[in-house]
């Protein structure tokens, strides 16, 4: 056990100060390998505090002061330091990651100070017999309220790391909401603008978002599948969910500048505005292989117009088992994102030769394989910044509960006012 705590102790050192070069050398250097090293012993450190954590219970040596003082801090991080970072602002993590290092280098002091010669602990601090029955039993007591709540961070920290993994770092989890993250890459004097989306969100996400689409020279490639052929069977609306929680759909979000063709790229605006051009670069739906669209009309038939989110979630799951096949799963995934990625990549040569930016504000699972065909273009990042899409603070949980228990089923729902087919979706519907 002294092996291990010492080699915590070192690690939640090291970690911190890896923490601060990476804060330090962000805003020149955004995608230094001191992040992954940072992140790394973030990773082996937790594990370790978990064992340290038991000690405390099996072994009576451990100090459990500077123990404690030190997991606290540890799980604390886990949480990205919540609520930091809305009190400091966006050095929160520089500020976090050096209170660690001054907590880390205490409890170094400390130990020192107990055995008088080390810094670290040291084989008489754990002279006799490291097991006792009350320690173990007092042990307990305490983790009857507090294991939940490591398990709990846990279990937040594993869905807030896949879900970045998933986006290659384009949506993040937060104690207080989810947020969208947009990455800028230049070359030159080239700029493309990396935005990622979400079906819903704040009025303010989106309200935010529109208004920093609006200088000229721009390019905007916007997402939204058309449907020329009429192929849905069920309206494809995510109002009736973003009601149910309070948001509002990307439906409605407009975006200002001129509506192009493909063939328009490049050619002056003949109102003579400074606004963007706007080009739908998105595929028809007839382009879908034909599972691919018996899987879109089942999700509309059954999770977008359910009456409720239980009822909808098991019909459409029972749909599934019967219907859906890893082959069909891989083709419509292969039609959902590879195929419409390959779409508005398509547009990058002409795009990048007429305008000097390049938005592309597209779902958020669509990004890693855009980033990838970005950066082998030579693009560098160059800055990246973050909204707020989804408050959990605000989020109407008595109305949400009632839906998925049945009572909100009780009551007929009123329809949303709007019922557009994919084509008119959040990006495809500029405004101007």
């Amino acid at each position: 056990m002294k092996q291990l705590a010492n080699l915590f102790l070192i690690l939640f050192l090291v970690a911190a100060s890896l923490g601060i070069g990476t804060e330090l050398l962000n805003p020149y250097w955004p995608d230094n390998p001191i992040a992954e090293l940072r992140d790394m012993a973030d990773l082996l450190a937790v594990l370790l505090a978990l064992l340290i954590y038991f000690g405390l219970g099996f072994n009576r040596h451990l100090p459990k002061l500077i123990f404690v003082s030190l997991l606290t801090y540890r799980f604390w991080g886990l949480l990205d330091s919540w609520p930091l970072e809305p009190l400091i602002g966006d050095k929160y993590q520089l500020v976090a990651a050096c209170g660690q290092l001054l907590l880390g280098f205490l409890a170094l002091k400390l130990i020192q100070h107990s055995n008088g010669k080390s810094l670290l602990l040291v084989r008489s601090q754990f002279a006799g017999p490291g097991f006792s029955g009350g320690n173990f039993f007092r042990f307990c007591l305490l983790s009857i309220p507090l294991l939940p709540v490591v398990l709990l961070l846990l279990s937040y920290s594993a869905a807030g790391s896949l879900i970045e993994e998933y986006t290659a770092g384009f949506v993040r989890l937060k104690p207080n909401g989810l947020y969208m993250i947009e990455k800028i890459y230049v070359q030159g004097d080239k700029q493309i603008r990396l935005v990622s989306m979400i079906h819903m969100g704040r009025q303010d996400y989106y309200q935010e978002l529109s208004d920093s689409f609006n200088a000229g020279h721009t390019l905007l490639l916007a997402e939204g599948i058309s449907d020329t052929k009429g192929l849905l069977s069920d309206t494809f609306s995510y109002g009736k969910l973003a009601d149910l929680l309070g948001l509002t759909s990307q439906e409605q979000l407009s975006f200002p500048g001129r509506l192009i063709e493909a063939e328009q790229l490049g050619q002056p605006n003949p109102d003579g505005t400074g606004t963007p051009d706007i080009l739908r670069a998105d595929i028809d739906l007839q382009e879908f292989d034909p599972r691919t669209i018996e899987v879109l009309n089942a999700i509309g038939r059954y999770l977008l117009n359910s009456r409720s989110l239980r009822s909808g979630y098991q019909e459409f799951s029972d749909w599934a088992a019967q219907n859906v096949t890893p082959e069909i799963n891989r083709i419509v995934m292969d039609d959902l994102l590879q195929k419409r990625n390959r779409a508005v990549l398509s547009y990058l040569p002409k795009g990048l030769q007429n305008y000097r930016t390049l938005v592309i504000p597209w779902g958020a699972l669509h990004m890693p394989g855009i980033e990838t065909a970005v950066k082998q273009r030579g693009f560098v990042l160059q800055d990246s910044r973050e909204r707020l899409s989804i408050d959990f603070l605000t989020l109407p949980y008595e109305q949400l509960w009632e839906n998925l228990t049945g009572a909100a089923g009780k009551k007929p729902t009123k329809p949303p006012p709007h019922s557009p087919r994919p084509d008119s979706r959040s990006t495809s519907k500029p405004a101007g």
